[in-house]
């Protein structure tokens, strides 16, 4: 699956979902800042007071959501 596929398959599942969208990460190899822009928007498509919940992200994304974190206020996404 290519990157655009990926993003608007998650783009779909955060937008029909009705509740929490929770993604497993941990086989994820990875990472770069198209791939956090793709997860917030997913994110920004989910009802108020829904949340995509990241486990086991690699360190690397956990990083870059950290700094982006300030800019985005709450971006709906949840690392657990």
């Amino acid at each position: 699956m290519d990157d655009q596929a990926g993003e608007q398959l998650l783009l779909a599942l955060c937008r029909a979902s009705s509740g929490d969208v929770h993604l497993d990460l941990a086989e994820l190899d990875s990472v770069d800042m198209l791939s956090v822009i793709a997860l917030l928007r997913g994110a920004a498509g989910m009802r108020d007071g829904q949340y995509l919940v990241l486990h086991n992200p690699p360190t690397a994304l956990r990083q870059m959501l950290e700094a982006v974190g300030d800019a985005t206020g709450d971006s709906g996404v949840r690392v657990e």
